[in-house]
């Protein structure tokens, strides 16, 4: 245990303070991200990837419950810094004590979201509008492009994950709408969503293909289509799932689906398990 981490830009380990965000509002430690030990299920997916190391500042009992919950899920907890009444004045004499509510952010989008945001919306003269992340979980990728200004709604199954989404909203400052459907039901599964309606739809690790009609009609005539989802292939890694060739894109197969379009990105990638995934953005014509 540490009196007092000493945490930079430049260290492996994450600094999370498992206190209330009340305590964490009145005063923590400069950097650190806050997520209440009672709160880590309902936030898990705030967390940063299980490789990443973790240093905990809290109570103690704040620490031990924290240190349990990561541990069983494959995180690794590295240290621990007990708060007290000292260390926050001697946060303070050394001026890395903070206080209020804002909160380092831990989790990530997909790179594919952040490429573009960062590199295609820029080149191709996208304008912002209202989007939807269909089979959304627990909504990284939706949040991600609610900050960046998207009037963003998610649509899931799972009233479990629609709850992730609107807290990791909450915490985000950013405002969500959700929808509870099953889009492997009905003769329109989006049938709550207006013809050319739509400026943006994204998804990622779903595919549906009897769904691929009705996300045409939903989307507008110059609207953007992002699709990240596993490809044939997979089914040969050492994870060796998904292997039902129903989950599988084939090479090519989103450029012929959308072959109206105007391909902005249709590229293969690896992820760090070996498993390939298209990478695949266009804008459908008029």
């Amino acid at each position: 245990m540490s009196d007092h981490p000493k945490i930079t830009e430049h260290d492996s380990a994450v600094l999370i303070d498992c206190r209330s965000e009340q305590e964490y509002a009145d005063g923590h430690i400069a950097d650190a991200c806050s997520i209440p030990a009672d709160s880590l299920f309902q936030r898990m997916h705030e967390l940063p990837k299980r490789h990443v190391a973790i240093h905990l500042c809290g109570t103690p009992d704040d620490i031990e419950q924290a240190t349990h919950y990561l541990i069983d899920r494959g995180h690794t907890v590295t240290d621990h810094t007990v708060w007290s009444a000292a260390l926050q004045q001697q946060l303070a004499a050394e001026g890395t004590l903070e206080t209020g509510c804002e909160s380092r952010q831990l989790w990530q989008p997909a790179p594919l979201l952040q490429r573009f945001v960062n590199e295609i919306v820029p080149k191709c003269g996208i304008v912002l509008g209202i989007g939807l992340d269909i089979a959304c979980g627990a909504g990284r990728d939706l949040t991600y492009l609610a900050t960046q200004g998207w009037q963003m709604t998610g649509i899931d199954q799972s009233a479990d994950s629609l709850e992730r989404v609107a807290t990791l909203a909450k915490y985000c400052k950013v405002e969500i709408d959700t929808r509870q459907l099953n889009l492997e039901t009905g003769s329109d599964p989006l049938t709550e969503f207006a013809d050319n309606s739509v400026d943006l739809i994204c998804v990622a690790r779903y595919l549906h293909r009897p769904l691929f009609p009705f996300i045409k009609r939903v989307l507008k005539p110059g609207g953007i289509i992002i699709y990240q989802t596993f490809m044939v292939g997979c089914e040969l890694t050492a994870v060796g799932r998904p292997r039902n060739p129903n989950f599988l894109l084939k090479e090519g197969e989103l450029a012929e689906i959308f072959s109206g379009a105007e391909i902005l990105l249709d590229e293969v990638e690896i992820l760090d398990d070996g498993r390939p995934v298209a990478a695949f953005i266009a804008r459908q014509g008029d």
